[in-house]
């Protein structure tokens, strides 16, 4: 029965065009959806791959640091040898002194925080010990009969 209404008509064939295609119309947003899907796999993968290789080349690059300062440490150890016994001989007391005082200074250290402990220990003790006769005192003055007097001897 056709519509005596222009703009009516219309609409109606374009709901009946819509309904015709519909399977088209899904399979073309399932395979827009699967693209899309598939393009976001593939950036995180890229992402997760440029990770990896700046942690490789931060890696390379704490190896050549570590690298660099052996390289430093062993060119200033053969410089000693270069040095006149005189200056070697001279080098090697003052190296000698060092040890010397730094191995004091440690024992000193040592020492200090030890006793240190000692002393902190010992106030806890002197503390715990003054509160404990504090609580017996209370507890003596509260029951009277749990504590024998202290006229009778020990044994």
């Amino acid at each position: 029965m056709p519509s005596d209404i222009p703009g009516q008509a219309m609409l109606l064939d374009a709901a009946s065009s819509i309904s015709d295609n519909l399977l088209w119309i899904l399979i073309t947003i399932g395979v827009a959806i699967f693209i899309a899907g598939i393009l976001t796999i593939i950036q995180y993968w890229s992402k997760y791959s440029y990770k990896v290789k700046v942690e490789e080349l931060e890696a390379k690059h704490e190896k050549l640091k570590r690298y660099a300062s052996y390289q430093k440490r062993r060119s200033l150890r053969d410089a000693v040898s270069m040095l006149t016994p005189g200056e070697r001989k001279h080098l090697y007391s003052i190296w000698e002194d060092n040890s010397i005082v730094s191995r004091k200074a440690l024992f000193r250290l040592n020492e200090l925080e030890d006793r240190l402990k000692r002393a902190e220990r010992g106030a806890e003790l002197s503390w715990a010990e003054g509160r404990i006769s504090e609580v017996k005192d209370t507890e003596k003055k509260l029951f009277p009969g749990a504590y024998p007097s202290e006229g009778r001897s020990k044994k």
